[in-house]
């Protein structure tokens, strides 16, 4: 059990948080949980103080934070992505001798997304206060999440089902969280889901909009390649983040193509291909079986090429995007 749950069940709670974390989703969850605890029903309550990168600067903290609550246990202060546990801060110092002697009336939260922890204040954080981080969980503590969820409203999922939307929907919990209840409207009065239910409803993620464009590339099917590129492209994608995934993507073909003829067990693909489902292996098997080892080599070879271009300001990134794409139909 985390120390946070542990002090909200305890109602035992320290003067200093530090939420922090990727996984958006995690995050919101428990500071809203955290701040309930603390008897934050209303924000515009003159015990609260909302903090954020704009307007955060040590000094108003530290006022605010020696402020007494009026008629009220305790102040809460709620400082979300402040940026200051990485890098030099003004003022970082003056924090850092501060938390020692936050009063017992006071209680500060800090939120952010990204932090170094090796940095100073970090580690004041962690001996005062309670830190805790929050990560995307793995597939089984997904699957066990999702089918909570399930259960709660009477819903059945089949197997195929789960495994499409997780391929689609697995990038972020929040993105998990909005596509599951747009499934469950869709579903609520047949009680089941199934495969085609999670076509018809959820986003392609880009995991999901890699496949289809392997097999549009596998297929030398220009028109598709193009039409699956462009789609991400209006997904938001940046063209970088596409020729990473198909860099990727090449990569992990390759070192299929490798293991095959090396006679490497299944199972040992997954485990170094960090996979866990057998149908995404199955499926990367049948894309790689179109290429030739010297063609996926050739691939690898010019796209860290086209890469160092764009890094290096000779093409546009979506221009090196394209020029890797035609050399792979």
């Amino acid at each position: 059990m985390r120390s946070l749950d542990n002090e909200i069940a305890n109602k035992s709670f320290k003067n200093i948080y530090l939420l922090f974390g990727k996984e958006h989703y995690l995050l919101k969850e428990n500071r809203e949980k955290l701040l309930s605890a603390l008897g934050v029903t209303d924000r515009s309550d003159m015990n609260f103080t909302l903090l954020s990168e704009k307007n955060f600067n040590v000094p108003s903290l530290i006022s605010d934070s020696d402020t007494l609550p009026f008629f009220a246990e305790r102040r809460v202060i709620l400082v979300e992505e402040s940026g200051f546990f990485k890098g030099n801060k003004k003022d970082k110092d003056s924090l850092v001798k501060y938390i020692p002697d936050i009063p017992s009336t006071t209680v500060i939260v800090f939120v952010e997304s990204e932090v170094d922890k090796r940095d100073k204040l970090y580690k004041a954080v962690n001996k005062y206060g309670t830190a805790e981080e929050f990560v995307k969980g793995d597939q089984n503590e997904l699957f066990r999440w999702i089918g909570g969820r399930l259960n709660e409203d009477g819903l059945r999922m089949k197997r195929d089902a789960w495994s499409e939307f997780y391929m689609r929907c697995s990038s972020s919990m929040d993105l998990m969280d909005a596509e599951y209840q747009k499934l469950s409207a869709y579903c609520w009065e047949k009680k089941h889901i199934e495969k085609a239910d999670v076509e018809a409803v959820c986003s392609n993620a880009s995991e999901t909009k890699i496949f289809e464009l392997s097999d549009a590339i596998s297929e030398r099917n220009a028109a598709k390649v193009f039409n699956v590129y462009h789609d991400m492209l209006r997904q938001n994608e940046s063209a970088p983040g596409i020729l990473s995934l198909i860099e990727r993507q090449l990569t992990s073909l390759y070192n299929l193509k490798i293991m095959d003829r090396d006679g490497v067990s299944f199972a040992d693909k997954k485990k170094y291909l960090g996979i866990s489902y057998d149908f995404i292996i199955k499926k990367m098997e049948t894309y790689q079986k179109r290429f030739k080892e010297e063609e996926l080599r050739e691939l690898l070879s010019r796209a860290a090429d086209l890469e160092c271009d764009f890094k290096n300001g000779k093409i546009d990134d979506t221009i090196a995007v394209e020029l890797l794409l035609n050399d792979t139909l």
